[in-house]
């Protein structure tokens, strides 16, 4: 038999037996979803009603929970925060060695690459920080 045989017949058999394991998956998991659905119908209902009152709470508590003190983080700690790449984040702490701590978060415009950023660019990014 030549290579090429061989590796057709290799390639068709995984092919076909991807099939029948996700074909087999698929039933094991709609036969153990099915009793659960129907035990479980009215106590989802009731969480289902409640979720809505925390998800208002989460993101405010999700907010101040991670911002990021623009005096205490790291480079790493900075690039975290959403519109910050690791360049702005080594400026930021580099500018904090030579200048000292920030006395507030509009002192970020003082740091070079935010100098010329969009107002609305940089108010995204200051609402993810804190300077404590």
């Amino acid at each position: 038999m030549s290579i090429y045989r061989k590796l057709l017949i290799a390639a068709a058999t995984m092919v076909l037996s991807s099939y029948v394991f996700a074909a087999d998956d698929a039933a094991a998991t709609t036969e153990a979803a099915a009793p659960a659905t129907t035990e479980a119908a009215a106590p989802a209902a009731t969480t289902e009603a409640a979720a809505p009152a925390d998800e208002a709470k989460a993101p405010e508590a999700a907010a101040t929970a991670e911002k990021v003190d623009l005096n205490k983080a790291t480079a790493k700690d900075l690039m975290k925060v959403k519109g910050l790449n690791s360049a702005k984040a080594k400026a930021i702490v580099k500018y904090r060695k030579k200048n000292g701590d920030f006395k507030s978060v509009d002192d970020l415009k003082s740091v070079s690459g935010f100098k010329k950023m969009k107002e609305d660019k940089m108010k995204e990014i200051q609402d993810q920080l804190t300077v404590g």
